[in-house]
């Protein structure tokens, strides 16, 4: 009976070339990820240029047009334009001249001004397309010139854009919490960390603003029911009050320089901000609700100089003096600063 011979077996080769090729996959999926990474960041780093450019044009901070395009579009980003976006940060205040003769001499008598706020208006006025960016505005404006003419543009701020684009209770408490210290961290990581102490230039804690009231109404952050407003939101800084409170001194909380005087702040009321520098940080302190103020724009001013007083202007239930602190542009809690 003859053999039947068999053939020599394979050994199974399936396993090791799985394994391969899963081997293979993951180095290309490992290195395909690492190239997604960098992309992401350049374009996270890109836009994040973008927003402090165009705010920078606005004369915002590139937070708020941040939080404004944030709850606006609900977290995407990634087709808005900030320059057009930070459009609607600006005010827009124009004079018109014509000039004049009079017994043989001339001049330039203004015959008309006003302010305008609405973008559409101040892309007409220069004779625009309605959806122009805040680079054309500002190149039209600057056409614009003296003797004939006077233009000039200042931002409104995040609160009183929020109110005039009608937004919702559920939108207004987004953009608070946004604007809270670390909320914006989770979006660009070069938001600077708050640092565990400060080191003022005159050493210690923040002086306390009104050093002849000493009673906190309302503290950072709590929500509440807005009085006048009827509108639930979160208090982005601390109202301090007392007997007496109308026309008490208000002083500044630390050396710095005077960065504004509003005295028609809308919500807000006539109020001051004052710019502190602490090494490559930068503090921004905000009085609210003045009745009078005793600085100017540019003004230098030591901590514990007087500012202005207590007041109730704006939209206030009373007289008390609401202050705001923003480290590098993001709103911090005042009250454990100035204890």
């Amino acid at each position: 009976m003859a053999r039947v011979r068999r053939r020599p077996r394979k050994k199974n080769m399936r396993i090791p070339r799985l394994i391969l090729a899963i081997v293979v996959i993951l180095l290309f999926l490992g290195s395909l990820l690492t190239i997604l990474g960098r992309f992401m960041t350049a374009t996270n780093d890109n836009l994040e240029e973008a927003y402090k450019k165009a705010a920078d044009l606005a004369g915002c901070t590139w937070e708020e047009l941040v939080v404004y395009d944030m709850v606006r579009f609900g977290n995407k980003l990634d087709d808005v334009d900030p320059y057009q976006s930070a459009v609607d940060f600006l005010n827009m205040y124009y004079q018109i001249g014509e000039y004049t003769q009079v017994d043989g001499e001339g001049f330039w008598k203004m015959v008309s001004s006003g302010t305008l706020g609405a973008s559409e208006d101040i892309c007409g006025w220069l004779h625009l397309s309605a959806n122009s960016d805040i680079q054309s505005i500002l190149e039209a404006a600057s056409e614009y010139t003296r003797p004939q003419y006077l233009v000039r543009f200042y931002p409104k701020e995040l609160d009183d854009l929020m109110l005039e684009k009608k937004f919702n209770e559920e939108q207004i408490r987004w953009a608070d919490r946004l604007m809270n210290a670390g909320t914006l961290e989770q979006l660009f990581e070069h938001v600077n960390d708050l640092p565990y102490y400060i080191q003022s230039e005159v050493g210690g804690y923040f002086a306390w603003p009104t050093p002849e009231l000493h009673t906190v109404t309302s503290k950072f952050s709590a929500a509440r029911k807005h009085l006048i407003l009827g509108i639930t939101r979160a208090h982005n800084g601390v109202d301090i009050s007392g007997a007496d409170a109308m026309g008490s001194p208000v002083v500044a909380i630390d050396d710095g320089v005077v960065l504004s005087v509003n005295l028609n702040g809308g919500e807000r009321g006539v109020n001051i901000r004052v710019q502190h520098n602490m090494g490559e940080d930068v503090w921004v302190s905000r009085y609210q609700h003045l009745a009078s103020v005793e600085v100017e724009v540019g003004q230098v001013v030591a901590k514990g100089t007087v500012i202005g007083t207590v007041g109730n202007s704006g939209i206030s239930t009373g007289p008390h003096l609401h202050l705001e602190l923003t480290y590098n542009g993001v709103l911090v809690d005042p009250l454990p600063m100035i204890k």
